[in-house]
């Protein structure tokens, strides 16, 4: 792109004579031009900046610009007050709905197609959440000022407009329209801008068949079929959001720079903005203090760590550029990171706060997953990074003695990396494979090219086709100009700068890097052509990244006190659920300092970590929620030595699944995927010491088989609740250990298109992003045909053939399966290799647990019994032509391991004849 040098003189006068023209227009008329921005989260901080709408091009051809040095600063977008805007050269409306999501409105009514009528129409973007008066945007600006937040109207909303837009445009001139509430404005509302986190080659989807692992632009890149469920586990209700990027739509095109003349009326142009650094982000809670990009891979394709544990994994929507960036630069494709996949678009501080209504994922907006990282002790999840210190709301998480979050260290294995890095100023412009590599290539995205402009409007007078709206081009090369031609000199970026010096403060504008990431292979580092050291040296000394509370990780840090849904009594009685009580009986508030004995979740024996040496603390305070003694809480020791055991909060400590109590549902949470042994989740051990902790049965599991209960049998109990949702919790128990938990197992390695070599290996990523580990019986994070014979010979303690589950392998199997050949269908119909089809090799296996058995007269299986066809069935055996429901020894019917002897005719006649074998 053609940089503009504005300490040319020549050029300065040009601008100065052109922006003058233009500039008659302008003070002509009153009225202002509407730009409507939709899109990116991680971009709020900027778009609604007083800096990004300062005069760097002379928009309004005033001759008070920064390109021309002026003394002033020339706001082309000053606060709103009603209808009145006779100053005003733009209303800008900014949507906050993920970049993906602005992406989706910019297709449907950019250019040439835009949205008219009230506040019902919500803009047509993703989900399935009904449209609301905001129009499923999370928050939304006009001119900085708020008329949607967090999902609430406020301020000058008026629902007669789309989307609820104070504002509407003459749909010619663009000029501003209004009314007062609820009168609609008439006029339309165009998205001409839409703010992306990532390139919009990374935004779509591309047909064919999906895999973890693609680039975009590979065939089915963004196509994973897997839609998230509720808390139970089912499609029902508040689920069935699908993960998947959209295709193209409305005709529209992605512009090819190898190409440039194919562009047309419905091309969409890149608009470089900014490099916005993400970070991972997690609560204290989870003890996670480092993390290499790998593990980040299995925490986040998966919803369980690399180890098996059970962490809540908290994700965006596949609407969220944030997610698209995070996911691509940790290499994994976007429509696969689903975390622990349950909810559907979560807007609402409900869904954010512990109670019944929790959900971890598919959060609308970088401050959903703020909070809701905030409460939920378990949490990790990704963020922008400058939130850590600034914003309000749930942001500003690094601030304090006692910071709500922490962002762990990271090891960029997969590139090649070698040494923990950290998002410094200094890591994140030298981001080689041991800086910092993990962000967003920022830009805007338009219906057209705004360098088609006249250099008046900011334009490089490109031939290629242009915007609908000028105004809204001039909003962007104002923007675009002022990065490129990038110097520093306010003091106060955020009000008195330029919209280049404000971008280069709270990002990093890409002439900063050493290198950029390959937009067709993302985990790919290419040396950046554009770098640029003057602007690097001044990154590294002005950018919010500076700040010394990105350089460590904050060891002291507790976290603070989770907000749960007021109005229920949970399970420690508190009334109307307002607090927490500690086991010394005080009363503790919510988002307060969480105390050092409470950092780690599930840590009941007080040692600073968490494992199965907790489980006899967890019982015995299990006990006490449910009538018994006290739980005496151990004081402090190692990471935590001098913490106060009365300080212990049962709630804090052990509510897994984010209810807000502590109840069994979380004892077998921590069994299932929290039981650490050595450094690994070993789910047979978990179970096995929560029942010899409580002295029994803890979760009164019954076995199909009437087998005696032993120690740790619970854990075949995986399915039959009804759902199931691997990685988020365990959630398909049904109290019974029975041939639907057999199938399930199956379902895991031996009928799973994912696994190649019979046995679904959790260290292997493409197959554990397929499975799920609470299948996993032995406790050796593999499930296989050793989890099935563990499954059925020791918890069911029966045999391989035991179809009915009554204990014994016998003729009633046989029966079962022989007629059932050649159908679908499980265990209990006599699948007993697990294939899920009831075939002749069954019949096989289960006469070989049974042992040598004499034939029958319907030798056949044809169900008539002693006809001519048994009779020829029997002499083609007898001649080495068996048929595939033949009596299963064959030709040796009389089952004495001599094979078509006499002794086998004579037996045959003599069964056909009614006598005995």
């Amino acid at each position: 792109m053609k940089t503009v040098t504005p300490t040319s003189p020549l050029k300065l006068a040009l601008l100065a004579a052109c922006g003058t023209c233009a500039g008659l227009a302008a003070v002509a008329t009153a009225q202002p031009y509407v730009v409507n921005v939709s899109g990116a989260t991680l971009l709020e901080n900027y778009v609604r900046a007083p800096a990004s709408t300062n005069d760097y091009i002379d928009v309004d051809g005033d001759g008070v610009a920064g390109k021309f040095g002026s003394p002033s600063i020339d706001q082309l977008a000053p606060a709103l007050s009603g209808g009145a805007f006779t100053t005003h050269r733009f209303v800008v409306h900014y949507r906050s709905v993920g970049s993906i999501n602005g992406f989706i409105e910019l297709m449907n009514f950019g250019c040439g197609s835009p949205a008219t009528g009230d506040d019902t129409n919500p803009l047509g973007i993703i989900g399935n959440r009904p449209p609301s008066v905001n129009g499923v945007a999370t928050t939304c600006y006009a001119n900085r000022a708020n008329y949607v937040i967090i999902g609430a109207s406020t301020g000058a909303y008026n629902q007669g407009n789309p989307g609820g837009a104070p504002y509407t445009s003459d749909p010619i001139t663009y000029s501003a329209l209004f009314a007062a509430a609820p009168a609609s404005s008439g006029g339309v509302f165009n998205v001409d801008v839409a703010p992306l986190d990532v390139p919009t080659t990374w935004a779509v989807q591309t047909s064919g068949t999906p895999s973890f692992a693609d680039s975009p632009g590979q065939p089915g890149y963004g196509t994973n079929p897997r839609v998230s469920t509720n808390r139970q586990g089912t499609l029902t209700g508040f689920a069935g959001l699908s993960n998947q990027l959209p295709p193209l739509l409305n005709s529209r095109n992605l512009f090819n720079p190898a190409d440039p003349g194919s562009a047309n009326a419905n091309t969409i142009f890149d608009n470089p903005l900014s490099w916005a650094v993400i970070c991972p982000v997690v609560n204290p809670g989870t003890g996670v203090a480092q993390v290499t990009v790998s593990q980040l891979q299995f925490l986040f394709a998966t919803g369980r760590a690399a180890s098996g544990e059970n962490l809540m994994v908290i994700t965006r929507d596949v609407g969220s550029g944030t997610r698209n960036a995070w996911s691509n630069c940790i290499g994994v494709e976007p429509s696969w990171n689903v975390g622990d996949n349950v909810g559907g678009l979560s807007t609402l501080a409900v869904n954010n706060n512990l109670g019944a209504e929790f959900t971890p994922t598919n959060k609308g907006s970088n401050g959903g997953v703020e909070a809701t990282l905030r409460n939920a002790r378990l949490g990790f999840g990704y963020v922008g990074g400058e939130r850590g210190v600034t914003g309000s709301g749930s942001g500003s998480w690094l601030v304090g003695s006692n910071p709500a979050l922490q962002i762990p260290d990271v090891m960029n294995d997969i590139y090649g990396g070698n040494a923990w890095t950290r998002p410094t100023a200094t890591q994140i412009v030298h981001n080689n494979p041991n800086g910092w590599v993990i962000g967003g290539p920022a830009i805007l995205a338009t219906v057209g090219d705004p360098n088609a402009e006249p250099v008046s409007a900011g334009g490089l007078g490109f031939t290629t086709p242009r915007m609908c709206n000028p105004h809204a081009a001039a909003y962007v090369n104002n923007i675009s100009r002022s990065i490129e031609a990038f110097f520093a000199v306010p003091s106060d970026p955020a009000n008195f700068g330029m919209p280049g010096e404000y971008a280069a403060t709270q990002f990093t504008l890409t002439g900063a890097l050493d290198y950029v990431h390959n937009f067709t292979n993302p985990t790919q580092l290419d040396a950046n052509p554009v770098l640029n050291a003057s602007l690097q040296a001044y990154t590294v000394a002005n950018s919010i990244y500076a700040d010394a509370r990105f350089a460590s990780y904050n060891a002291s840090a507790n976290g603070k006190v989770p907000v749960r849904t007021a109005g229920p009594t949970y399970s420690d009685g508190v009334a109307g659920g307002n607090n927490y009580i500690t086991q010394g009986g005080a009363s503790v508030s919510y988002s307060s300092d969480l105390s050092l004995r409470n950092r780690v979740a599930g840590d009941f024996d007080g040692n600073g970590v968490r494992n199965t040496g907790d489980i006899s603390g967890m019982i015995a305070a299990w006990r006490q929620r449910n009538g018994g003694p006290v739980w005496n809480a151990p004081a402090g020791s190692g990471a935590i030595a001098g913490a106060p055991g009365a300080d212990a909060i049962i709630e804090v400590l052990g509510d897994f699944d984010g209810d807000g109590s502590f109840t069994s549902a979380d004892v077998r949470y921590f069994a299932d995927g929290l039981a650490v042994v050595s450094g690994s989740l070993d789910r047979r051990a978990g179970f096995t010491q929560v029942d010899t902790a409580f002295g029994g049965n803890f979760f009164g599991t019954t076995l199909a088989t009437g087998k005696p209960y032993a120690a740790g049998d619970s854990r075949g109990d995986v399915i039959g609740s009804g759902g199931v949702n691997r990685g988020w919790a365990p959630v398909g128990a049904s109290g019974v250990v029975n041939a639907a938990d057999i199938d399930y197992v199956y379902q895991q390695f031996r009928q799973n298109a994912g696994v190649t070599d019979g046995a679904a290996n959790w260290s292997v990523l493409a197959e554990a992003v397929s499975f799920d580990l609470s299948a996993d019986m032995t406790g050796d994070l593999i499930v296989d045909q050793a989890d099935i014979t563990e499954l059925v010979t020791v918890i069911l303690g029966t045999t391989m053939g035991d179809v009915n589950l009554d204990g014994a392998c016998n003729q009633a199997d046989l029966d079962i399966a022989a007629g059932n050949v050649g159908s679908i269908g499980g265990w209990a119909a006599g699948d007993v290799d697990g294939d899920g089809v009831v075939t002749s090799s069954d019949v096989s296996m289960i006469q070989a647990c049974i042992g040598p058995v004499c034939g029958t007269a319907d030798f056949d299986g044809d169900g008539d019994v002693g006809t001519d066809a048994d009779i020829e069935a029997f002499f083609a055996c007898l001649a080495g032509s068996c048929c595939g429901t033949c009596y299963v020894n064959g030709a040796d019917f009389n089952a004495d391991g001599d094979v078509g002897t006499d002794a086998d005719i004579e037996s045959f006649f003599r069964v056909l004849a009614g006598g005995p074998c």
